[in-house]
């Protein structure tokens, strides 16, 4: 019986490996994350359940071993829950929300995972069998990518010529690509069947592959890297081959050579038209600008809280409190990073210099002890999978400078780690196993009824509900672009207990404030006023519970001008005032809340106030546009020509581009002033 519970065990690991490709696009809201977490976190508990099991029949066998890797990454959980319950906002870091939903609940699962599956797992035919498996799973993804280059809206794919298969996004494609590149290339080796080396062969290109279809300069970046490791680790453990060794030194500088000459020539029409390789030989500073300037606050942020941070997905406030106005000559679409797109800077912000240095610690314990072994046992160490773990641990690490992590990334990363322990700890478990082997342990029928009771209670809970819930939303959504009366639907959707209900209210706000006009023009004022009133109540309980959320401030102020519209009431505007002033002081210089502001201010007649707005703006950065046109356009209104002119000449002089918005605002304040001037003419020769 143990030994069937146990392969039980090995088989819901392996089922963990196809969560990658859950995919519901009709049922969630953002499919290629919630079902992918919910389902992951349910066979997470899954395994729980049977390890328990196990480790009732035959403690000494399954109890979890002493070693470095082990240290270090419950090291790695508890800074993370240190920084979630010490950070400016433990809810969020705690339960994330449903576009990431990586806070400390989901990243413990992941933990428990590798704690789990490298106690259980441990002679090489099993782990070979899960890497086919994870290779197979793998294969699938990258096949999906593959069709997406010839049919690019194929499974709602919405990144153009970029792949982003069942995960969502390119840059996910580009990562997991990353990993199955290289563990194709270790199963190569380590295969002795001519099928099975077809098969890993096959799919360790379509991972490389997948780094050119998913468009990611990181992922290539990376994989050159690790290409280099991978050539240098063989040089060092090749001491007795010498041929070959000289022929990597030749590979070696042929590949400098080569990646030279490509170099030089990235500026030709030819290397521009290559996948990805174009876009990471051409990256400009200002292509990253952006980046680069998140990256420079995620320093800056750190300063305040250095020790552990500012809370695990927290980035987001420290980046609006020190957001530059320059960000919005990148468009308004880069002003809101609530992730600083380098996990290394992510975790100083988020974790502190703490979580940081335990973060790195991660990848240099399992290089560092890899090699130990073998300086140990050089004879004897398989040196493909020493070559392949430091080759693929820093081209993942290399990746992280430009990346976040995903559901996908932390299941390849924490499964690859958990081998590399069991590898670490082989003759420890070569040991344990003999004991055990000695003894004939029973399964324990109470403990087993038990550990599944529990299991199912805590999916239902933590899984089953909050995925009910999502899905209950969707139907909320649904009602208000069919302009009905959603709140016996929206009723139904919050009474399922989940901990995601501040992204259920964010939803539905959001969705009923660019809908209320809809329901107005449908001959339906009173239900838009109710749903008002409605989405007014649930916003206010979110800016409760998250206050420095600015994006709540900016979705309840744009529901109340709407409203205000609307209904002609402008008493509704002191309180959007009050919301966006408060907004303001958490982000000084984030224009969009400047120019909403002033735009409510101006509508409550306080012109001068709205005046001073802009020019703070300009202030801040004199080289934005819009901040002049919309200077211009109040002066034109509320103060005379002449001024709104003076302002135009001011910012022409200082070579100001005022944007495809911002022209026509120009023209017509010119047309107009030349026609009052030509009026005023004629009225003095008359």
């Amino acid at each position: 019986m143990q030994k069937r519970i146990e392969l039980l065990f090995k088989i819901v690991v392996g089922l963990t490996f196809f969560v990658p490709l859950a995919f519901f696009p009709t049922n969630f809201i953002f499919p290629f994350i919630v079902p992918k977490i919910v389902i992951f976190r349910s066979l997470t508990l899954v395994l729980l359940a049977l390890y328990i099991i196990l480790l009732a029949s035959d403690w000494k066998k399954y109890i979890i071993r002493n070693s470095p890797l082990n240290i270090v990454i419950l090291l790695f959980l508890i800074s993370f829950g240190i920084s979630t319950f010490v950070g400016l906002d433990w809810y969020r870091s705690f339960w994330d929300n449903h576009e990431r939903m990586l806070g400390f609940f989901t990243v413990a699962h992941y933990v428990l995972y590798y704690l789990m599956v490298t106690s259980v797992v441990r002679n090489w035919d099993d782990w070979q069998w899960l890497l086919r498996t994870f290779l197979l799973a793998g294969g699938i993804v990258m096949g999906i990518a593959l069709i997406q280059q010839f049919d690019q809206e194929f499974l709602l794919n919405t990144s153009g010529n970029r792949s982003a298969s069942t995960l969502g996004n390119p840059i996910y494609v580009g990562g997991y690509g990353l990993f199955l590149a290289f563990m194709g290339w270790l199963m190569l080796m380590k295969e002795k069947s001519l099928g099975w080396k077809l098969f890993v062969g096959i799919v360790g290109f379509l991972g490389f592959l997948g780094i050119f279809f998913s468009g990611s300069r990181g992922a290539l970046l990376a994989f050159i890297v690790g290409i280099g490791i991978l050539i240098i680790s063989y040089i060092i453990t090749l001491k007795k081959h010498t041929k070959i060794r000289k022929l990597l030194l030749l590979l070696t500088v042929f590949l400098i050579v080569f990646f030279g000459i490509v170099f030089s020539f990235r500026q030709t029409s030819f290397i521009k038209s290559i996948p990805t390789v174009g876009r990471l030989l051409n990256t400009s500073n200002s292509t990253l600008g952006t980046r680069f300037m998140a990256w420079q606050i995620a320093i800056e942020g750190w300063k305040d809280y250095p020790i552990f941070g500012w809370g695990p997905s927290n980035y987001y406030f420290a980046f609006n409190q020190y957001y530059k106005a320059e960000f919005l000559h990148f468009s308004y679409r880069e002003t809101w990073f609530d992730n600083a797109h380098n996990i290394v800077l992510n975790t100083l912000t988020e974790r502190g210099i703490v979580g940081v240095i335990i973060y790195l610690g991660i990848f240099f314990v399992a290089i560092f002890y890899i090699w130990k072994l073998y300086r140990k046992n050089s004879d004897g160490f398989d040196i493909h999978l020493l070559a392949v773990t430091s080759a693929f641990l820093i081209a993942h690490l290399a990746q992280t400078v430009s990346v976040f992590d995903n559901p996908t990334s932390y299941l390849y990363f924490f499964f690859f780690l958990a081998m590399i322990n069991s590898q670490i700890l082989g003759i420890k478990n070569k040991d344990i196993e003999n004991i055990a082997d000695a003894k004939n342990k029973n399964i324990s029928i109470p403990v087993a009824v038990v550990s599944i009771l529990t299991m199912v209670l805590f999916i239902y809970a933590t899984n089953l509900n909050p995925a009910r819930a999502n899905m209950a939303t969707l139907i909320v959504l649904r009602g208000i672009y069919g302009m009905e009366d959603i709140r016996p639907l929206y009723e139904k959707a919050v009474s399922i207990p989940t901990p995601h209900i501040d992204d259920i209210r964010n939803d539905v706000t959001r969705t009923i404030s660019s809908s209320l006009r809809g329901y107005v023009q449908a001959g339906k004022p009173e239900l838009a006023q109710a749903l008002f009133q409605l989405s007014i109540e649930e916003l206010e309980k979110n800016r409760k519970l998250h206050p420095l959320d600015l994006r709540i401030h900016s979705q309840q102020a744009l529901l109340i001008q709407e409203a205000a519209t609307l209904s002609g009431n402008k008493g509704l505007l002191l309180e959007a005032e009050k919301i966006m002033e408060d907004g303001l002081e958490k982000s000084p210089k984030r224009q969009q809340f400047i120019y909403t502001l002033a735009g409510i201010k101006i509508q409550l007649d306080k012109v001068d106030e709205a005046e001073a707005l802009y020019r703070r703006a300009i202030k801040d950065d004199e080289t934005i546009g819009e901040s002049w046109w919309r200077l211009a356009l109040l002066q034109s209104v509320f103060r005379t020509m002449d001024d709104a002119i003076s302002t135009i000449n001011e910012a022409t002089e200082k070579g100001i581009n005022f944007g495809g918005e911002g022209e026509p605002v120009i023209e017509s304040i010119l047309n107009k002033y030349k026609s009052e001037k030509n009026k005023a003419e004629g009225d003095l020769v008359e």
